[in-house]
């Protein structure tokens, strides 16, 4: 998925020739054998491959282009509007008397996100970057301390747990930071130029706007907004897409497993 090597240096984005021949339509084709077990969800992922190629291969207007075609293709799919997104629960849902409530279940949309951004990543890979380590350990750290001081520590693990960290780190951070980070961000950074901060604030907005239904309270939501600009900064400051990975899976981890979590 990405390399365990770590090494000193300002970040870079790897893989700058094009793609060509199978390079493009191999993983295309593959990706579109996820149609017999996804159905209707899993027609995107070529799509989804594609337009991520084409913001690789294009210039000017069409990488403009193919940035919003990416970004309204995920939009799409994550939408609930399309048949057979309906989660799958692999194990019974964690709760208690506290409660809190955490579904180990899988949402078809987003995994097939993740399946073709993963496909794209091997072939443009981003090492992780010794000066990555404490940007990353910062933007982990702000919200967690600030909900343990906020909202008090409840620490919990079973295998439920465990298997919805999972799930989160391979399906729910991957589609995620895809969107927001690979797509939005950068895609808007390119487009603001020098004034990257316009484009951190604008996609951290949105994220927290987008997680609204999520938030059981305006404190829920102010932390993960804290949350939010977190990972954007950490784009703006490295623009490493598995650094922002891990360090959403790592905010993601400790809430489920310290703080009070509501599902």
């Amino acid at each position: 998925m990405f390399t365990l090597n770590i090494a000193q240096g300002e970040p870079v984005i790897r893989a700058t020739e094009t793609f060509e021949g199978k390079m493009v339509w191999l993983p295309a084709a593959l990706l579109c054998t996820l149609a017999f077990p996804f159905g209707w969800i899993g027609v995107f992922p070529p799509a989804i491959w594609l337009s991520l190629v084409a913001i690789e291969n294009a210039q000017g207007w069409k990488r403009a282009a193919a940035f919003v075609l990416a970004a309204v293709l995920m939009l799409v799919v994550n939408s609930g509007q399309i048949p057979g997104n309906a989660h799958i629960a692999l194990l019974p849902p964690y709760s208690d008397p506290e409660g809190n409530l955490i579904y180990a279940s899988l949402r078809p949309a987003k995994a097939v996100i993740a399946l073709a951004l993963v496909v794209f990543m091997l072939l443009r890979p981003q090492p992780l970057k010794r000066a990555d380590l404490p940007v990353m350990a910062g933007v982990i750290a702000l919200p967690i301390v600030a909900g343990a001081l906020l909202l008090g520590t409840d620490f919990k693990f079973t295998a439920t747990i465990a298997v919805a960290a999972l799930i989160n780190l391979l399906v729910v951070c991957i589609a995620e930071e895809g969107f927001f980070r690979w797509v939005l961000q950068r895609g808007l950074g390119q487009l603001v130029g020098k004034r990257k901060w316009l484009a951190t604030g604008i996609v951290a907005a949105l994220f927290t706007t987008l997680h609204t239904a999520w938030a059981a309270s305006p404190l829920m939501l102010g932390l993960v907004g804290l949350a939010a600009l977190g990972y954007a900064l950490l784009w703006q400051l490295r623009e490493s897409f598995w650094a922002c990975v891990l360090a959403h899976w790592g905010v993601n981890l400790l809430h489920m497993t310290m703080l009070p979590y509501n599902g």
